[in-house]
C-alpha cells in the first residue's frame, strides 16, 4: 500500500514540475524585457534625433540659402523700421557674442575636424586620402582669415576720427584717446562668419550617412580587407561610430545656434547693405570652393577632395 502511495506522489510531482519551469521562463522573459527597454528607448530617441538633424537642420543647399537670406532680409527690415525688440541679445557684450561669435570659427573647426577625421579614418585605407579631405578646412580657414582682415582694414580705411587734430589716426588710437570714431564701410564680419560656417557645415556633414554605414559594416567584420586601417579593432570602430554620431548632433546644435545668431545680427547690427554684401561674399567663396575647385575622388594636390566622395 505504501509503495502505491509513493508511486502516486512521484507521479504528481512529475506533473507539477512543468508549471514551475514555465513560470521561471516567463520571469526570465520579463527580466530580459525590463533590461532591454531602456536600450530600445535610447535607440528610438537616437534615431529620431538623427532623422531630425538629417532632414530638417541639414537641408539642401538651396533651402539653406533661402532660409539664411530670409533671416537677413527680415531682420534688417525690422531693424530699419525700428521694430526690433530691445532685449539682452541687442547688447554687444552678451554671452553669445563674447563666447560664441568671437570664437565662432574655432567652434566650427573644432567640431568639423574630428568629424571629418573620424569618418574617414575608418573608411579609407591610407592617410593620404584623409589628408586631402582635411585640406578643405585649411582652405576655409584661409578664406575666413583673409576676408575678415579685409573687412576690418576697409572699415579702418574708410572711417575717420571726428576730432580735427586726429583725422589721420587709426580707430584704436582715436577711441583710446577718448574721441569718437565715425564709422566707414563696416561690412558685417559676423554675417560672413555665421553664413560661411553654416554653408561649410552643411557640406561637410554630407559624408555622415555613407561614412557611418561603412563604419558599421566594418565593425561587424574586424579587419575587413581594404575597408579599414589595419590597426583599428572592432571595439575601436564601435567607439568611432558613437563619437561620429555625437559630433553630428553637436554640429546640428551649433547650426541652430549660428542661425539664431544670424537673426540677432540682422536685427541689431550693421546696415542692410553691409550685411547683404558680407553674405554674398560668404556664398561666393563657398560655391567657388565646393562646387568649382574641389573634385570627387581627386588625387591631385591642386584639387582637394570633395566631401561627396
Amino acid at each position: 500500500m505504501s509503495t502505491n502511495q509513493s508511486d502516486v506522489t512521484t507521479t504528481k510531482n512529475r506533473h507539477a514540475a512543468p508549471p514551475q519551469t514555465n513560470k521561471s521562463s516567463e520571469n526570465s522573459k520579463d527580466n530580459q524585457a525590463a533590461t532591454t527597454l531602456p536600450l530600445d528607448v535610447y535607440h528610438i530617441v537616437r534615431d529620431l534625433v538623427l532623422f531630425f538633424c538629417r532632414r530638417i537642420i541639414f537641408g539642401p543647399p538651396r533651402f539653406k540659402l533661402l532660409v539664411s537670406f530670409a533671416i537677413i532680409l527680415i531682420g534688417s527690415i525690422l531693424k530699419s523700421l525700428d521694430l526690433a525688440p530691445t532685449s539682452y541679445f541687442s547688447l554687444k557684450h552678451n554671452i553669445f557674442n563674447r563666447y560664441f561669435a568671437k570664437l565662432g570659427w574655432a567652434w566650427t573647426i573644432g567640431l568639423l575636424f574630428p568629424f571629418i577625421y573620424l569618418t574617414l579614418i575608418a573608411t579609407h585605407n591610407n592617410y593620404q586620402i584623409v589628408t586631402r579631405h582635411l585640406v578643405r578646412l585649411l582652405v576655409a580657414t584661409g578664406v575666413w582669415y583673409i576676408i575678415t582682415y579685409m573687412f576690418v582694414s576697409f572699415e579702418a580705411y574708410t572711417g575717420m576720427c571726428k576730432h580735427e587734430e586726429m583725422r589721420g589716426a587709426s580707430r584704436k588710437i582715436c577711441v583710446g584717446g577718448g574721441y569718437e570714431w565715425q564709422e566707414g564701410h563696416d561690412f558685417s564680419g559676423h554675417t560672413f562668419l555665421l553664413l560661411y560656417s553654416l554653408l561649410i557645415i552643411n557640406e561637410e556633414v554630407k559624408s555622415y550617412d555613407k561614412g557611418t554605414k561603412k563604419v558599421q559594416q566594418a565593425s561587424q567584420s574586424t579587419n575587413a580587407s581594404g575597408d579599414t586601417l589595419g590597426n583599428i579593432s572592432q571595439d575601436q570602430l564601435k567607439l568611432i561610430s558613437k563619437l561620429i554620431q555625437i559630433i553630428y548632433v553637436l554640429l546640428a546644435a551649433l547650426t541652430i545656434l549660428w542661425e539664431f545668431m544670424l537673426l540677432s545680427t540682422a536685427l541689431y547690427y550693421h546696415h542692410t547693405f553691409h550685411k547683404l554684401a558680407a553674405a554674398f561674399v560668404a556664398v561666393f567663396f563657398w560655391y567657388i570652393t565646393y562646387y568649382v575647385w574641389y573634385r570627387p575622388n581627386s588625387t591631385s594636390i591642386l584639387y582637394p577632395s570633395s566631401p561627396k566622395e
